[in-house]
């Protein structure tokens, strides 16, 4: 068996190679050639190199760590600004085109694994792909370890890689949309005299996205570790008792979901939760590289993409057919599917970019509550689907 310049026992060396990686992808999306190329496939292929050249061992202990612990950490941060209370106060109409989006991308992973029931593992996929385009790739990496698919880092990788590929297609096709003539006009007429989402209520609170500009304070620290722990901790106590396979991950959700709702003025003063769990998802997404070779991913890439291709056709399709006739405006139509899709950030981005600045904080946390929910969705999938 071939060995590695660092050794899977060394954890120090590891992770320096890893968090190194990481951070390269994030420093290089926004410069040259990564602007057109997410972090999230950067650190895949930066993981990817790292292993295939020899310099990081494909398999480790301090893997399996980062899966079983790390991942259900950062997922808590990710969540703690899931406000139940705020989302259903403050997302207006555009709550029920998110939810329309997501029974879309729902139908369309079912289609998809009628199609391809043959592949391997075909009914989790359905559930991790459902979870990632009604969430985000936080969804897709906590639904992934609820059902056991680390234990298949080659088809980790190569999911992950067409995932991408195939998103950032799609966004093309969304940011162009509502300047489609023939979809612009029909959509115009059916709307006309609707007035459309209004924007954030009075008084205006800041997204849940960005950080407070202040440095990180040793409490906030402490803080973050303290409570996202307890939850981590109270999770795996409630799914020792509960006989459901990927149980820790939907009790762990479900806690964080009730905490940044029940808790959610003292929440706001605690700085750095969101960039911390931003940092611990990057680092998942270099370790589904690292463990993963580059010929079987290349094998799986084109049959993930085809799957994919099917499953967000029909979100889509169902999504505009819907809107039509809840005379949905086509900006509304592609900053939810956006949202659903990409996750809050990149529908934000999306809503700034085209000066939607109305649709923005919406968007934002429609993008949040599908990853409130996304999980249960993916995970439930793909078990009724046999997985």
């Amino acid at each position: 068996m071939p060995t590695s310049l660092i050794p899977a026992n060394s954890v120090f060396g590891i992770i320096a190679v890893l968090g190194l990686v990481g951070a390269t992808a994030l420093w290089l999306e926004g410069r040259g050639i990564g602007r057109r190329v997410s972090g999230v496939v950067l650190g895949i292929l930066g993981g990817m190199l790292c292993s295939n050249l020899g310099l990081l061992p494909f398999a480790s202990p301090v893997y399996d760590f980062i899966w079983s612990q790390a991942l259900p950490f950062g997922l808590v941060l990710l969540l703690l600004h899931a406000d139940l209370r705020r989302i259903f106060r403050e997302t207006g109409r555009l709550l029920l085109a998110f939810i329309i989006g997501a029974i879309g991308t729902l139908l369309g992973a079912l289609a998809a694994y009628v199609l391809f029931a043959s592949f391997p593992h075909a009914a989790a996929l359905s559930g991790m792909f459902a979870a990632s385009y009604i969430g985000g790739s936080i969804n897709f990496l906590a639904t992934s370890r609820a059902l056991g698919m680390d234990a298949f880092p080659d088809l980790q990788a190569g999911a992950m890689a067409a995932d991408n590929l195939v998103m950032a297609g799609y966004f093309v096709l969304l940011f162009s949309l509502p300047e489609i003539p023939a979809l612009r006009r029909r959509f115009e007429r059916r709307s006309a005299g609707v007035t459309p989402s209004p924007a954030p209520v009075a008084p205006p609170v800041e997204p849940p996205s960005p950080q407070p500009d202040e440095p990180l304070r040793p409490m906030d620290m402490l803080s973050v570790l303290g409570l996202g722990a307890l939850i981590c901790l109270i999770g795996q106590w409630l799914a020792a008792l509960t006989p459901f396979a990927g149980a820790a991950i939907l009790w762990t959700t479900a806690l964080a979901v009730a905490t940044a709702t029940l808790a959610s003025r003292p929440l706001r003063a605690v700085r750095g939760v969101q960039s911390i769990g931003l940092a611990l998802m990057q680092l998942f997404f270099v370790v589904i590289g690292v463990a993963a070779s580059v010929p079987a991913v290349l094998r799986i890439g084109p049959v993930v993409v085809a799957f994919l291709t099917v499953l967000i056709t029909i979100h889509l399709l169902f999504l505009l057919s819907a809107g039509w006739l809840l005379r949905f405006d086509l900006r509304e139509i592609a900053g939810t599917s956006n949202a659903n899709c990409g996750g809050p950030t990149t529908a934000a981005a999306m809503a700034l970019a085209k000066d939607w600045g109305n649709l923005v904080v919406p968007l934002i946390l429609c993008g949040t509550f599908g990853y409130a929910i996304a999980n249960f969705i993916g995970v439930g999938l793909a078990h009724w689907l046999g997985a």
